[in-house]
């Protein structure tokens, strides 16, 4: 079963990898030219001030459980139950086979 991106530690998100990137395109900018790095930097924190905008009025971060989070839960759940009800028709001790209709009188 593949891993869930819900599994992997932290520092390994994508989105920190756009966020270093952004952060040296802005040094390097800045220090070409400060007007330019000015520039930047403005619309940098006015991307940064949108994303936290929408990742808090969305709640990933403000700890509401998201909708794909569930949905991985519930796949999960469902996954066990199939496992559990599979070991107890391995064991035996499930339901009883129907009748076979053709041994009726």
């Amino acid at each position: 079963m593949p891993d869930t991106p819900g599994n992997e530690p932290a520092w390994l998100n994508p989105k920190w990898l756009v966020i270093a990137v952004a952060v040296a395109a802005f040094g390097l900018i800045a220090s070409y030219d400060w007007r330019l790095g000015m520039a930047a930097g403005t619309l940098l924190g006015l991307c940064a001030a949108v994303w936290l905008f929408v990742a808090l009025r969305y709640g990933s971060l403000s700890g509401a459980p998201s909708g794909r989070g569930l949905l991985a839960q519930r796949v999960q759940q469902q996954s066990a139950n199939r496992r559990r009800a599979a070991r107890t028709m391995l064991d035996g001790s499930g339901p009883q086979q129907r009748p076979d209709l053709s041994e009726r009188p």
